[in-house]
């Protein structure tokens, strides 16, 4: 799974508007009185919902008789069915077919999302990306090829990355400071919720409904983005983006009247609205006091480097545990063990958990923090990932099928929770909570990149995975992933719950000083205009 996306920080900052997290909130702020604030989070959450539907359909849809007749390329169908007598060529496409999507939406988490997010803003971002994933969803439903449905699988990506890129973004410049870090980790939940409609209505045939075929599977994600269209230039922009935009222009006030009518609408009174703007203008005016970072300062900066590293290696690990294994071929994966009910009822079970979990993540970030969340959740993963691995054998190898494919599905029911309480959410909002704003939006579509590109590896990985080394060997290849996961979250990754954002520069380095990086941007552009000798 793409455990989704940045969620926006758990703790919010001073300022109102920016993506950073920490912080108290000025106790002589006013207090907002609007509704558009609740009305604008719930729309653009659509695409929480979206991005949930996408995640949550492969696995059921690809099961579906209609997608065996469709796309088995042996004569008789029923060859699909069963993962050992697969016909040659059919893992690889399952493996295309599933992995695309997390392609696409790595370039569109590079090319698309941050320019068009920095240059024409961030609901113009949504926009764009809900069409692009339009334009890739309507061909997926509609051709039997499996080339163009390949290509469309693509396309769709591109869309899909290019709003979990933004939609978090928006979601923590426009949100109140005082609800900024609970609506971030709605998000999560959003998501889930998504995955569990999906995984509910994916299980429509098995009771009866004909219609729902793997075409209306695959439709799923179409309807909240044809939604999010019509619907999300309506609503305000996001302040801070409007402020620094026109930023040092001969029509700045044309910018500060923008914002402000924004936050008039966003905050419901005069009063709070004119304390934000003033908040985001102090803080944009101090931030043009450090030069706009450049790619560069991602890796010269010793305590940048030392974030993003951390950033992008917790999105990697996230992927090795093995959770994209159970979402994208979970009920491939339960038929495989002689589940006693039907797999995709079994799928559904375990989606419920998931939903759980992330409720129980929401309310203990703060309280008990990230660091030892990530560590918990790691090490309940490992010991339930460790037994399924166990009954997996004895289930595939030595032929016991008497009541353990119902000890698998409690396994991986615990499996799935411990996911949910530590590695789901929180790997979204330890990233956004660690990168000051002048290199936030670079810094973060690496970490969300990162996210998306170890998706599309282990979605490509796993059915070549449980047909080369069966289903023993897939879940013990997690289980070890999960035990270097908790050594290296012991060792190496600090805890920055209850943490302000200026104490960042404390728990990873001082950051050069202005004038040093400045003085590198100068030297490097003397050696680009003079040659280096």
């Amino acid at each position: 799974m793409s455990a989704g996306l940045p969620l926006g920080a758990c703790r919010p900052a001073a300022m109102a508007g920016g993506v950073a997290a920490g912080g108290p909130i000025s106790k002589d702020q006013p207090k907002a009185t609007g509704v558009c604030i609740y009305f604008v989070i719930a729309f653009v959450c659509i695409g929480a919902i979206l991005f949930g539907l996408d995640q949550g359909n492969w696995a059921e849809a690809i099961e579906m008789d209609g997608f065996l007749k469709t796309y088995c390329p042996s004569d008789d169908w029923e060859d699909c069915k069963e993962e050992k007598t697969y016909p040659k060529g059919y893992s690889v496409f399952l493996s295309w077919g599933s992995a695309l999507v997390q392609l696409g939406a790595f370039f569109g988490v590079l090319f698309i999302g941050p320019p068009i997010a920095g240059i024409l803003g961030r609901l113009e971002c949504m926009f764009v990306g809900c069409f692009v994933t339009i334009i890739g969803v309507v061909p997926m439903c509609l051709v039997t090829n499996k080339y163009h449905f390949m290509g469309a699988r693509f396309v769709a990506g591109l869309g899909v990355g290019a709003v979990t890129f933004v939609l978090p973004m928006f979601i923590s410049e426009v949100a109140p400071p005082a609800i900024r870090g609970a609506l971030g980790a709605s998000y999560q939940l959003m998501m889930v919720i998504g995955m569990l409609l999906a995984t509910c209505l994916n299980v429509l045939p098995v009771l009866g409904v004909e219609w729902f075929d793997y075409q209306a599977s695959f439709s799923l994600p179409l309807y909240p983005a044809v939604i999010i269209c019509l619907g999300i230039l309506c609503f305000p922009p996001s302040p801070r983006w409007v402020l620094g935009k026109y930023y040092g222009k001969p029509n700045e006030k044309e910018g500060d009247e923008k914002a402000r009518a924004a936050l008039l609408m966003l905050r419901g009174n005069k009063e709070a609205a004119e304390f934000e703007l003033a908040e985001l203008k102090e803080h944009i005016e101090q931030e043009a006091e450090r030069p706009k970072g450049k790619w560069a300062t991602l890796f010269r900066d010793p305590s940048i480097r030392k974030r993003v590293i951390i950033a992008n290696a917790l999105q990697w690990m996230q992927q090795f545990t093995g959770i994209n294994a159970l979402l994208s071929f979970g009920p491939t994966m339960l038929k495989e063990a002689k589940l006693e009910i039907d797999p995709f009822i079994g799928q559904v079970i375990i989606t419920c958990f998931n939903l759980a979990a992330t409720v129980v993540m929401i309310l203990m970030i703060d309280k008990l923090g990230r660091r030892t969340l990530l560590l918990g959740g790691a090490a309940g993963m490992f010991i339930c990932m460790s037994g399924s691995a166990i009954v997996a054998y004895c289930i595939v190898e030595l032929k016991m099928t008497d009541g353990t494919g119902m000890i698998l599905l409690a396994l991986l029911c615990g499996y799935i929770a411990s996911f949910g309480i530590g590695w789901g959410g929180v790997l979204w909002v330890y990233p956004s909570e660690i990168f000051p704003m002048d290199v936030k939006e670079m810094a973060l579509s690496t970490s969300v990149g990162s996210q998306w590109l170890a998706n599309f590896l282990i979605a490509y990985l796993v059915p070549l995975q449980v047909n080369h080394i069966g289903l023993p060997g897939t879940f013990a290849f997690y289980a070890a992933c999960l035990a270097a996961n908790f050594a290296v979250v012991y060792f190496f990754i600090p805890e920055t719950a209850r943490r302000e954002l200026d104490d960042m520069d404390q728990i990873f380095g001082a950051r050069l000083p202005v004038e040093e990086d400045s003085d590198d941007d100068s030297d490097s552009s003397d050696h680009s205009s003079n040659g280096v000798e």
